[in-house]
């Protein structure tokens, strides 16, 4: 089965569409749209290839629908406008914030099921004012579940206390990240290890110099808690050119982080695996489609990494599925 990519401009679609009748079909398939903030970075390029999995997998004619580059909600809502006017047989959409709640409540207006992936943000001024989008199936991780999960299995790593635990943000402005690091430090207090945080930045040489000030403070730090890969590579790089005895765990595995994990800088990561998300996104669609079988939450945040398996997730990685 061919695949055609449309030009950056609009976004890329996963298998050719033609109109039939006024709605999205192709070979009498059904027609699914994924809607993404982004079509250059590789978070978003690994969607890409899950959905294109998904198509051939469901027999499906499933198109992703992305700005150039991520503008949020801004660049996502026309195109997702656009989608609910093609009538397709369902729509995923990255619901990041309150912004998303007219365009997603104007799909379900119009009949077209919803699954909401990557993001579902329902928290404060974001929570939706209709009660049917909280209910929507989501796929995507859990944050603040992944944060509990890879620091219990981060723990036996540790140094015993007593020693303090650096928790690094390297977008404090971002929720998600938020709940990642409650996650770290509920764990954290349970075992008894102290923390402190440190808000860092998206840039990997600034942060360089942050964690480095942080670690030449504070002598008791054993461990850094990464919430994202800007913290925990530079993180790991100091550690390694001084040969420090600190522990980092970090989110996300991209192939800096992987190759960090092989030579020992990073000793864990939890993967949220944006390939599934795509995936199983579509999946929910094309299966209430042709069966009417009920679309379901799936929790891609449950695969740890750590020197053990890196190599599988660097091949998986190098193939665009992880």
């Amino acid at each position: 089965m061919t695949i055609k990519h449309l030009a950056a401009g609009v976004g890329f679609a996963v298998l050719t569409m033609t109109g039939i009748g006024g709605v999205a079909v192709a070979d009498d398939k059904p027609t699914i749209y994924i809607i993404a903030p982004s079509s250059s970075d590789d978070f978003w390029i690994t969607q890409r290839n899950g959905a294109a999995q998904a198509a051939k997998d469901f027999n499906a004619n499933v198109i992703v629908q992305a700005p150039p580059q991520d503008t949020g909600d801004a660049g996502m809502v026309p195109l997702l406008q656009a989608a609910i006017a093609a009538k397709p047989a369902g729509i995923a959409i990255d619901y990041t914030s309150k912004t998303m709640e007219a365009a997603t409540v104007a799909a379900l207006d119009a009949g077209i099921p919803v699954v909401l992936y990557n993001n579902n943000r329902f928290e404060g001024d974001n929570k939706p004012s209709d009660p049917r989008i909280q209910h929507l199936a989501f796929v995507g991780q859990d944050e603040s579940k992944s944060g509990e999960v890879l620091t219990k299995a981060w723990l036996p790593m540790l140094p015993s206390k007593p020693c303090k635990i650096l928790v690094v943000d390297p977008f404090p402005t971002a929720f998600v990240l938020t709940l990642r690091g409650d996650g770290v430090k509920r764990v954290l207090d349970a075992a008894g290890y102290p923390h402190s945080d440190l808000a860092a930045t998206d840039d990997q040489n600034q942060n360089l110099s942050l964690i480095s000030a942080a670690v030449q403070a504070d002598p008791s730090i054993c461990g850094i808690a990464a919430l994202g890969g800007p913290a925990a590579n530079p993180a790991a790089r100091l550690i390694t050119q001084n040969k420090l005895k600190i522990s980092v765990s970090t989110f996300d595995v991209g192939p800096e982080t992987a190759a960090r994990i092989k030579d020992g800088g990073i000793a864990i990561a939890i993967n949220q695996q944006p390939f599934l998300q795509s995936y199983y996104a579509a999946s929910d669609i094309a299966q209430w489609v042709r069966y009417s079988l009920s679309m379901v939450n799936v929790d891609t945040g449950t695969s740890l990494v750590t020197k053990d398996n890196v190599d599988i997730v660097k091949a998986c990685l190098d193939a665009g599925h992880c």
